[in-house]
């Protein structure tokens, strides 16, 4: 097992998945957003940020977008794109 420091904490790697990985139905805190500024400014529009709690709705087949739920609004976003927003995994929304 190996560490990794983020936002000045210290988490196990088992403790952090990208948004690709994190199984359909499963929620998500944002820790760390990996990429150029661009690209965080582009995230940060849509309002994907650090502290953030994101549901993963779905992940569509034959390399389709990844479909997530953030403050009430469902936001498709490419793969690429998910595998660079890293998560402390949460489980399953709870209703």
């Amino acid at each position: 097992m190996s560490c990794l420091k983020i936002g000045g904490e210290y988490m196990s790697d088992k403790e952090v998945v990208s948004l690709l990985h994190l199984k359909s139905g499963s929620r998500g805190q944002v820790v760390e957003i990996t990429g150029g500024i661009g690209f965080q400014s582009h995230l940060d529009s849509l309002g994907i940020r650090r502290g953030k709690i994101v549901q993963k709705l779905a992940a569509h087949p034959l390399r389709g977008p990844i479909v997530i739920e953030l403050d009430g609004t469902r936001i498709a976003i490419g793969r690429r794109m998910a595998n660079r927003i890293l998560l402390k995994e949460l489980g399953a929304n709870r209703t």
